[in-house]
Protein backbone atom coordinates (compact mmCIF):
# COMPACT_ATOMS: atom_id res chain seq x y z
CA UNK A 1 0.00 0.00 0.00
CA UNK A 2 1.83 3.33 -0.91
CA UNK A 3 0.18 6.47 0.89
CA UNK A 4 -2.40 6.44 3.95
CA UNK A 5 -5.51 4.77 4.67
CA UNK A 6 -8.61 6.97 4.59
CA UNK A 7 -11.88 5.98 6.03
CA UNK A 8 -14.38 7.12 3.68
CA UNK A 9 -17.57 5.27 4.11
CA UNK A 10 -20.50 5.68 6.53
CA UNK A 11 -22.80 3.43 8.38
CA UNK A 12 -25.53 2.47 10.82
CA UNK A 13 -23.61 -0.04 13.48
CA UNK A 14 -25.36 -2.87 15.15
CA UNK A 15 -24.53 -2.42 19.10
CA UNK A 16 -23.10 -5.44 18.69
CA UNK A 17 -20.93 -4.96 15.82
CA UNK A 18 -17.07 -5.41 16.65
CA UNK A 19 -16.38 -1.28 16.70
CA UNK A 20 -18.55 -0.82 19.80
CA UNK A 21 -18.92 -4.25 21.55
CA UNK A 22 -15.74 -3.60 23.38
CA UNK A 23 -17.26 -0.78 25.38
CA UNK A 24 -14.32 0.64 27.07
CA UNK A 25 -12.45 0.29 23.56
CA UNK A 26 -14.76 2.27 21.72
CA UNK A 27 -14.28 4.65 24.67
CA UNK A 28 -10.79 4.99 24.62
CA UNK A 29 -10.40 4.46 20.78
CA UNK A 30 -13.37 6.71 19.85
CA UNK A 31 -14.15 8.79 22.63
CA UNK A 32 -17.89 7.46 22.78
CA UNK A 33 -19.42 5.88 25.79
CA UNK A 34 -22.34 3.35 24.50
CA UNK A 35 -24.74 1.25 26.18
CA UNK A 36 -27.93 -0.95 25.10
CA UNK A 37 -30.53 0.97 26.92
CA UNK A 38 -33.24 -1.76 26.35
CA UNK A 39 -33.08 -3.62 29.33
CA UNK A 40 -32.38 -0.19 31.44
CA UNK A 41 -36.02 0.69 32.62
CA UNK A 42 -37.65 3.71 30.10
CA UNK A 43 -37.52 6.54 32.71
CA UNK A 44 -33.52 5.99 32.69
CA UNK A 45 -32.55 5.84 29.60
CA UNK A 46 -30.55 8.52 28.32
CA UNK A 47 -30.95 7.92 24.45
CA UNK A 48 -33.39 5.05 23.94
CA UNK A 49 -34.56 1.58 23.57
CA UNK A 50 -32.69 0.35 21.13
CA UNK A 51 -29.70 2.62 19.89
CA UNK A 52 -27.59 2.64 16.80
CA UNK A 53 -24.05 3.83 17.12
CA UNK A 54 -23.28 5.95 13.45
CA UNK A 55 -19.89 5.60 11.83
CA UNK A 56 -18.44 8.48 9.50
CA UNK A 57 -15.28 8.31 7.18
CA UNK A 58 -13.88 6.29 10.24
CA UNK A 59 -15.29 8.15 13.36
CA UNK A 60 -18.65 7.14 15.65
CA UNK A 61 -20.29 10.65 15.21
CA UNK A 62 -23.29 10.13 17.17
CA UNK A 63 -26.42 7.76 17.36
CA UNK A 64 -30.17 7.05 16.68
CA UNK A 65 -32.96 5.60 17.96
CA UNK A 66 -35.23 3.93 15.09
CA UNK A 67 -38.27 1.49 14.87
CA UNK A 68 -39.22 -0.17 11.58
CA UNK A 69 -43.03 -0.56 11.26
CA UNK A 70 -43.48 -2.85 9.18
CA UNK A 71 -46.88 -3.32 8.34
CA UNK A 72 -46.65 0.62 6.53
CA UNK A 73 -42.78 -0.29 5.58
CA UNK A 74 -41.37 2.98 7.28
CA UNK A 75 -38.38 3.47 8.93
CA UNK A 76 -39.03 5.64 12.16
CA UNK A 77 -35.71 7.38 13.34
CA UNK A 78 -36.99 8.38 16.57
CA UNK A 79 -34.74 10.92 17.29
CA UNK A 80 -30.75 11.22 16.18
CA UNK A 81 -27.91 12.68 18.45
CA UNK A 82 -24.47 13.82 17.17
CA UNK A 83 -21.50 13.33 19.22
CA UNK A 84 -20.31 16.73 21.31
CA UNK A 85 -18.04 18.61 18.89
CA UNK A 86 -19.17 16.95 15.02
CA UNK A 87 -21.05 19.93 13.28
CA UNK A 88 -23.51 18.64 10.69
CA UNK A 89 -21.49 19.59 7.49
CA UNK A 90 -22.52 18.88 4.12
CA UNK A 91 -20.99 15.99 3.99
CA UNK A 92 -21.59 14.27 7.48
CA UNK A 93 -25.86 14.64 6.06
CA UNK A 94 -24.69 12.86 2.88
CA UNK A 95 -22.94 10.15 4.70
CA UNK A 96 -25.98 9.62 7.33
CA UNK A 97 -28.42 9.99 4.71
CA UNK A 98 -26.78 7.36 2.52
CA UNK A 99 -26.37 4.93 5.96
CA UNK A 100 -30.00 5.54 6.52
CA UNK A 101 -31.17 4.54 3.25
CA UNK A 102 -28.88 1.29 3.22
CA UNK A 103 -30.07 0.12 6.73
CA UNK A 104 -33.98 1.26 5.57
CA UNK A 105 -32.90 -0.87 2.60
CA UNK A 106 -31.55 -3.57 4.31
CA UNK A 107 -34.85 -3.57 6.41
CA UNK A 108 -37.32 -3.46 3.62
CA UNK A 109 -38.55 -0.10 4.29
CA UNK A 110 -39.98 2.45 1.24
CA UNK A 111 -39.42 5.93 3.44
CA UNK A 112 -37.94 7.02 6.18
CA UNK A 113 -39.29 9.58 8.85
CA UNK A 114 -37.57 11.63 11.10
CA UNK A 115 -38.42 12.59 14.68
CA UNK A 116 -35.58 14.80 16.71
CA UNK A 117 -32.50 15.61 14.88
CA UNK A 118 -29.57 18.22 15.88
CA UNK A 119 -30.63 21.95 14.32
CA UNK A 120 -28.94 22.14 10.59
CA UNK A 121 -28.84 18.10 9.92
CA UNK A 122 -31.12 17.03 7.52
CA UNK A 123 -33.07 20.18 6.79
CA UNK A 124 -33.48 19.82 3.02
CA UNK A 125 -35.41 16.69 3.60
CA UNK A 126 -36.84 17.19 7.59
CA UNK A 127 -40.01 15.02 6.89
CA UNK A 128 -38.10 12.39 5.43
CA UNK A 129 -37.79 10.72 2.39
CA UNK A 130 -38.59 8.09 -0.09
CA UNK A 131 -36.42 4.77 -1.06
CA UNK A 132 -35.47 3.76 -4.55
CA UNK A 133 -36.53 0.00 -4.33
CA UNK A 134 -33.39 -0.10 -6.85
CA UNK A 135 -31.14 0.71 -4.12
Amino acid sequence: LAGKLTATHSAVLSPFDPVVWDRKRAEQLFDFSYRLECYTPAPKRQYGYFVLPLLHRGQLVGRMDAKMHRQTGILEVISLWLQEGIKPTTMLQKGLRQAITDFASWQQATRVTLGRCPQGLFTDCRTGWEIDPVA
